[in-house]
């Protein structure tokens, strides 16, 4: 059975290309619909503190250019997962105890054979691992793939994410 906030937790939702971070315990963060996007959740039980990234493209060098905002690498999982790092470490998380949660990267059209290259849910997914990877935070559970999209919560506070798709029960990840 998933948690809920007391009635006067803020939402916030994080939209494609977007990322949040707090260590304020009242918050819960959002990622609506996440089809081939890749929700990324990182936190550090100690400080409490942690946040979210909605990536929306594998890596930058896919030509799109950002908008012009403080946030717009978070929409690319080389340049997202490490300004979401930078700003869950400048409210006094430790980096050595950061872990993250993802979910999405669903395959949400068919793909002809032997066109694998534009199954960006899939790219998506490699890619927020690859930079997990790269800057030392573990993945301690994830929901990706499949054909559906999903959505993610996470309550700051508690520090837990849960996960739910179309039509399904929300679990804990």
């Amino acid at each position: 059975m998933s948690e809920t906030l007391s009635a006067s937790a803020n939402v916030i939702p994080v939209g494609i290309g977007e990322l949040h971070a707090t260590d304020q315990h009242d918050i819960e963060l959002v990622a609506y619909g996440l089809g081939s996007c890749v929700g990324v959740v990182v936190y550090d039980e100690a400080t409490r503190a942690g946040g979210m990234v909605h990536v929306l493209l594998p890596e930058r060098s896919w030509g799109c250019e950002p908008p012009k905002s403080p946030d717009g690498p978070a929409r690319y999982a080389d340049t997202g997962i490490r300004k979401l790092l930078d700003r869950v470490a400048g409210l006094g998380a430790s980096r050595r105890r950061l872990v993250a949660k993802i979910a999405g990267g669903a395959r949400m059209f068919q793909i002809p054979a032997g066109m694998d290259a534009l199954d960006i849910g899939v790219r998506n997914a490699e890619a927020v691992r690859a930079a997990l990877a790269e800057t030392g935070v573990p993945i301690v559970a994830q929901d990706v793939g499949g054909t559906v999209g999903r959505t993610m919560r996470y309550l700051v506070g508690p520090g837990k994410v849960y996960v739910r798709g179309p039509g399904l029960a929300e679990k804990e990840l």
